[in-house]
């Protein structure tokens, strides 16, 4: 399970209300386009868009989604033409606004980075000019994104900062909280860190959605050991890993394990780590969580014998 501070673009883009469907059958493809699009399935996406460019190769619903789906399979110069194609065929800012996020997305994740802040530059002039707060901090958040992975982080914060103040739900002010955390932490700034992550744990349980705030609570797990700061790190850990049981979450309870592995680890308790991590990797092979269960196989190769 991967919760990015989310994704490139949120749900909010995804399901814009964009559609040109002229008739039924079109208009059922490019929300199947976009169901797909959401569950991972980039082939089938295609299939859906194809099948409505086949009928009307002006479709701007169609390209953006073809768009996305060349995007999330990595052939980013089909993605970029769709979306490129889709931009010019926007005829209302917000249109344009979609167009240039996504395109600036592809950009960023074919780590073309100058491109990337210049298409999220244009959506946010557009976002700033006609007032709308969720696309400029949408667009302040993947400029921050973009500037992390040039390793700017000095003016990713400033971004992600002003993004901050845009928020207006403890789901969006949970998301720039662990935004604006992992900076400072980046910048060895961990007390700035800690409390904006503590911000951001209580933002999400707030928000009622347990994925979110077991990933908020690991996350400050680990930034306390980051800061050296293991008994806070142990106690957040444990918190978490007990809730995680009572959830019936046994991903979470083995990325709790994994991270309070790392902070015995750090703190030179290696013993204790490896039977940590051995709880853990026995619950990702029973539930499958292959990512998680290499990271762990790593972990356990790191540790002194």
């Amino acid at each position: 399970m991967k919760l990015q501070h989310t994704l490139a673009i949120t749900l909010m883009i995804l399901y814009a209300p964009l559609a040109q469907a002229a008739d039924d059958d079109i208009q059922s493809s490019i929300d199947s386009c976009n169901k797909a699009i959401a569950a991972g399935d980039d082939s089938q996406a295609l299939a859906y868009a194809e099948r409505v460019l086949k009928q009307d190769k002006s479709n701007r619903s169609a390209l953006l989604c073809k768009g996305r789906a060349h995007g999330g399979a990595g052939q980013y110069k089909e993605a970029l033409a769709a979306l490129e194609a889709a931009e010019k065929l926007s005829s209302t800012p917000l249109e344009h606004m979609v167009a240039l996020t996504l395109t600036g997305s592809v950009y960023r994740s074919a780590k073309q980075f100058p491109e990337a802040l210049d298409s999220y530059r244009k959506s946010l002039a557009l976002a700033r000019a006609e007032k709308d707060k969720r696309f400029e901090r949408i667009n302040l958040n993947q400029i921050g994104d973009t500037l992390i992975d040039k390793n700017e982080s000095d003016p990713a914060l400033e971004s992600y900062l002003a993004g901050g103040k845009l928020a207006n739900n403890d789901n969006e002010r949970g998301d720039s909280y662990a935004r604006i955390a992992s900076t400072y932490n980046r910048l060895a700034q961990h007390d700035k860190a800690i409390e904006f992550q503590i911000k951001a744990v209580l933002a999400e349980e707030s928000a009622g959605d347990f994925d979110h705030y077991a990933n908020a609570s690991l996350e400050l797990g680990r930034i306390y050991t980051a800061a050296k700061e293991y008994p806070n790190a142990e106690k957040t850990l444990d918190k978490i890993i007990a809730a995680s049981k009572k959830e019936g979450s046994a991903y979470w309870e083995a990325k709790g394990d994994y991270y309070l592995a790392l902070a015995k680890a750090a703190n030179g308790q290696p013993q204790p780590a490896r039977a940590l991590l051995n709880d853990a990797q026995h619950i990702c092979e029973e539930i499958g969580a292959q990512e998680l269960g290499d990271q762990i196989a790593q972990a356990l190769q790191n540790l002194p014998h």
